[in-house]
């Protein structure tokens, strides 16, 4: 994939699949292949029609070029929203990794209710990140919570996915017993506006459904012992169904409207000339080189907080295990040189500090944080020491140096830093969330 120095957020023009997971908590363009025989040649065909919806990409002169696979492992948080305002907190939040050098792909859906330390706020549900601070509070939060770098992100609101469903002919569901045996059963469920409860009722066993009632569905959690985790179970029972009908030849044609639909429905970061190239490596994938995890007990447990708030905690020995797993490619990739993290903002908060911890956490190595010259710095930077690192013409900025810049949304540069004996130096300005309470 190729990097750029700064974050361009183009709405629209993104994976069908990283859409429809952000709704409902699973890749659908990540899964295109995780069935075989005709669906397998199913998958490419759809795969060829979504590729053809793709722009053309030319150069300044005007000259068509060829789509560039990705090169370099890349990770992305992508989240759902119930209305898509930054006042919502998450109702689905996923990270997911695709390493072109093991031809590999990774998506872990992430509990809503899991109790991390939100930076800035203290310690709170995960999904609250997006609400109090959006995508950059959101991006900290998760790589600070489970040690995996993130450096794209993609929202999405639920209409989008209602739309979807429906564009489909809607989606085949078994539906659980839950704690009545008899199916969905829950007085409190929100109603449209969320600012009221409402019935949802839902016998159990076969059953098809509309956009509407699908997204209630995904989102239902009450009616189960289980809450959170059924609802992933669930979501990942509705992607299958999704699956299946997209692969459907009948659907094939629908492929441009639906990604013109979603276009109005998506905010990324993904720079718009990296995404044909990206849909075509991932749909290349077969279903063993794709990862699909939810964190299931013991990986987590149960708490009731002092507020008498239900909420999981975290096991980070089991977690770590995961990540490792699951994101090794693009982990080896930030662990290739040394960085030092300097406060270049006018703040009494251990910003150098904290991210520094970031890092580490993340298996980097680094060096004492420090405060940089100056502290009037506004926005982020990522400067290549070329008192320690020295670019011959035409080389490539580092990968690390690239990764970060999209961490932190920064420009990358090269400067000397004659003090330091790292080969990547960061200074941290205003625009990084704050980490402490005030």
């Amino acid at each position: 994939m190729a990097r750029h120095r700064r974050r361009i957020a183009p709405r629209g023009w993104f994976v069908v699949g990283l859409a429809v997971a952000a709704c409902i908590g699973g890749g659908l363009t990540f899964a295109a292949h995780q069935a075989g025989g005709w669906r397998g040649l199913a998958a490419k065909a759809a795969g060829r029609v979504l590729k053809a919806t793709m722009p053309s990409q030319r150069t300044t002169t005007g000259q068509t070029v060829a789509p560039v696979a990705p090169r370099e492992p890349f990770s992305a948080l992508v989240l759902g929203v119930g209305n898509g305002n930054i006042e919502s907190a998450t109702d689905s939040m996923m990270v997911m990794s695709y390493d072109p050098h093991a031809h590999t792909a990774s998506i872990l859906s992430v509990p809503r209710d899991l109790w991390v330390d939100v930076p800035g706020f203290g310690q709170d549900r995960i999904n609250t990140a997006y609400a109090y601070g959006g995508t950059s509070l959101a991006e900290l939060t998760v790589e600070k919570a489970l040690d995996i770098p993130i450096e794209y992100y993609a929202i999405v609101n639920y209409g989008a996915f209602v739309n979807l469903v429906n564009k489909l002919g809607g989606v085949n569901v078994v539906v659980p017993p839950g704690m009545t045996g008899k199916g969905i059963y829950d007085p409190t469920y929100p109603n449209t506006a969320e600012n009221a409860n409402t019935l949802f009722v839902l016998p159990a066993g076969p059953q098809h459904l509309d956009g509407t009632t699908a997204l209630k569905f995904i989102r239902e959690r009450h009616s189960f012992a289980t809450s959170d985790l059924q609802r992933q179970a669930d979501q990942q029972q509705v992607l299958m169904s999704l699956k299946q009908q997209i692969l459907e030849p009948r659907n094939w044609a629908k492929l441009p409207s639906i990604i013109g639909m979603l276009a109005h429905s998506v905010t990324t970061n993904v720079p718009y000339a990296d995404i044909p190239p990206l849909a075509n490596a991932v749909l290349q994938l077969p279903k063993s080189n794709i990862n699909t995890t939810v964190f299931e007990y013991p990986t987590i447990t149960n708490w009731t907080t002092p507020g008498g708030a239900e909420v999981l905690l975290p096991n980070s020995a089991a977690v770590q295990q995961i990540v490792q797993q699951d994101f090794q490619g693009v982990l080896s990739a930030m662990r290739g040189m040394t960085v030092q993290v300097e406060n270049g903002a006018a703040t009494q908060q251990p910003l150098a500090t904290y991210f520094t911890g970031v890092l580490q956490g993340m298996g980097v190595k680094t060096l004492p944080a420090e405060t940089a010259a100056r502290t009037d710095y506004r926005e982020n930077h990522v400067f290549v020491n070329t008192a320690v690192l020295t670019l011959g013409h035409g080389q490539p900025i580092p990968t690390e140096a690239d990764m970060l810049g999209q961490m932190l949304n920064a420009q990358v540069q090269q400067q000397a830093f004659p003090d330091s004996q790292a080969q990547i130096v960061v200074i941290l300005g205003a625009a990084f969330p704050s980490v402490q309470q005030s």
